[in-house]
């Protein structure tokens, strides 16, 4: 790396935020920070371990999620929504929370390599999902027709180190679980995890559905849980780590 392109801790974590939309999560600092900083010369502490420390401690960083920075200089120009939503918004606002939620908690999780949503521009406490996914593309780990066909509008996938998908979460508001039950029919080959998330009123049409023949060879893979579930997932994680 050039000389002059090996800048400091906090100077080479302000370049990937100010590439990644003035915030970042830090699965993808750690990620992205070799592009600014020579990492071949670090010793001592490991370089995660340190752009942790950079990120609490440096005032020029402001936490607005979970393991999510941001600069703070450059609040002002995250995405904002309008104060008084119509009712097919606070529809779309809520899906829009709860996929950010189980994108910041996967980015969280150790077993999980990478995350991605389909919902690109929504927006989840002034962050674009677009922007708090560690992938803007599902990676090729199957046929290229049953990504292109199903697997791309997924609301949230969880993929790990081996780049297969672990957990894929289709946020269901209203609509009657089918659709959902079919993308998650596509990756019935992988070892993969499938959850609905939906209002708790709604696990009994969850559960009928479930039971139908065309989707026994997924069923015991269903999961169900609620907006609440996750809200608690994601405070918890929220009062427990940076």
């Amino acid at each position: 790396m050039d000389n002059e392109k090996d800048l400091t801790y906090s100077a080479a974590i302000e370049q990937v935020m100010l590439a990644n939309g003035y915030f970042a999560p830090l699965k993808i600092i750690y990620r992205e920070i070799g592009k600014y900083k020579n990492m071949a010369k670090i010793k001592g502490k490991t370089p995660d371990m340190t752009i942790q420390e950079r990120v609490q401690r440096d005032k020029r960083f402001t936490r607005v999620g979970l393991g999510v920075y941001a600069l703070t200089e450059f609040l002002y120009k995250l995405p904002q929504q309008t104060a008084a939503p119509k009712n097919a918004e606070i529809i779309s606002r809520r899906h829009a929370e709860i996929q950010g939620m189980l994108l910041e908690i996967g980015n969280n999780n150790k077993e999980v390599e990478n995350t991605y949503t389909n919902d690109k521009k929504y927006i989840f406490n002034g962050k674009t999902l677009g922007n708090l996914a560690t992938l803007a593309a599902v990676p090729l780990f199957t046929y290229e027709k049953i990504i292109k066909k199903s697997v791309t509008f997924t609301d949230v996938i969880w993929f790990n180190n081996r780049g297969f998908p672990t957990r894929v979460f289709e946020v269901e508001h209203s609509t009657d679980f089918r659709d959902g039950f079919i993308k998650f029919m596509e990756l019935q080959d992988f070892i993969t995890e499938f959850y609905c998330i939906a209002a708790a009123e709604r696990r009994d049409k969850f559960e009928r559905e479930k039971e139908k023949n065309a989707f026994k060879p997924i069923a015991e893979r269903l999961k169900f849980r609620t907006y609440d579930d996750v809200e608690a997932d994601y405070n918890h994680l929220w009062n427990a780590h940076i």
